[in-house]
């Protein structure tokens, strides 16, 4: 017994052929749901910002993260996401 790992033979051209069709699913998908959720809930919001959710909810409650009400739900956009990491994650200037 040998300590190589098995090899598949796997032509590339099938490779080609399933990239080729899973990408043009996912894109059929993604223009009959309009494209991605433009809004994202904290559990969301969390996983982008790779975060725990009570920290959206504090940066939320401390202005420093724009925040949009639906009822009791609070949603944000990736955008509003992006620009209070740039706006707070730059160093201090005196």
């Amino acid at each position: 017994m040998t300590d190589e790992p098995l090899a598949l033979a796997v032509p590339p051209e099938l490779v080609e052929a399933v990239a080729s069709r899973v990408a043009d699913l996912l894109a059929d998908r993604l223009e009959r749901n309009g494209g991605p959720d433009p809004w994202l809930d904290v559990e969301d919001a969390a996983r982008y910002l790779a975060c725990e959710p009570h920290r959206v909810y504090d940066l939320a409650a401390s202005g420093r993260l724009r925040c949009a009400k639906d009822g009791r739900r609070s949603l944000f956009r990736r955008e509003w996401l992006d620009a209070a990491l740039e706006a707070h994650g730059e160093p201090e200037q005196r």
